[in-house]
């Protein structure tokens, strides 16, 4: 019974085994997928960003004055409403400095550092929006294949990290719970 109890054993954990190394596989190979599909939600952010800045440029030309002078007029008048808007601009141009740098420091990224770079440079709600639109692929390039690999790798790494952590907590409950056997023979 212990026997068959054995090798239903080893094979499940065979079986679990291949089972985390597949997701591992298709898991980290959407990164390039996902990571496509964050730049161009990044992009269409800076795009649009870019847009309301024209808008402001305009209404300042037209009142002949510079963005500067413009933002200065909204920011000294007095009045609350027009200094929050004044306020509101400085942000937009803030934002537009973040969004320029994030995107070149992400497209400037090799295959093998843009998973570091995005996790320093990702936005959050970016990456929740990409999230809940994203659309899972199976990546047929050398990035792809890499990312599978590394996939394979770090699955495997925390499958057998997780195995020996059980088999250390098993142990310890075994020799808290069963006593060791007497086996010195009584006089």
């Amino acid at each position: 019974m212990r026997k068959l109890l054995r090798k239903l054993l080893r094979f499940f954990n065979g079986l679990l085994d291949r089972v985390v190394a597949v997701c591992g596989v298709v898991g980290l190979a959407q990164f390039p997928q996902f990571f496509g599909q964050y730049i161009q939600r990044l992009g269409g952010h800076l795009a649009e960003a870019k847009f309301m800045l024209v808008r402001f440029e305009l209404m300042a030309e037209y009142f002949n004055m510079t963005l500067d002078e413009y933002i200065k007029t909204h920011l000294n008048s007095g009045n609350e409403v027009f200094a929050s808007s004044g306020q509101l601009i400085n942000e937009l141009l803030s934002r537009i400095q973040m969004l320029e740098e994030t995107l070149t420091a992400l497209r400037n990224a090799t295959v093998y550092n843009r998973w570091w770079v995005f996790i320093r440079e990702f936005d959050y709600e970016i990456v929740r929006e990409t999230w809940v639109d994203f659309t899972p692929g199976l990546p047929t390039t050398l990035e792809g294949l890499v990312y599978s690999v590394c996939g394979l790798f770090v699955a495997w790494g925390v499958f057998q990290g997780i195995k020996s952590l059980l088999n250390g907590i098993a142990k310890i409950i075994k020799t808290i719970f069963i006593r060791p056997r007497d086996y010195r023979v009584p006089l």
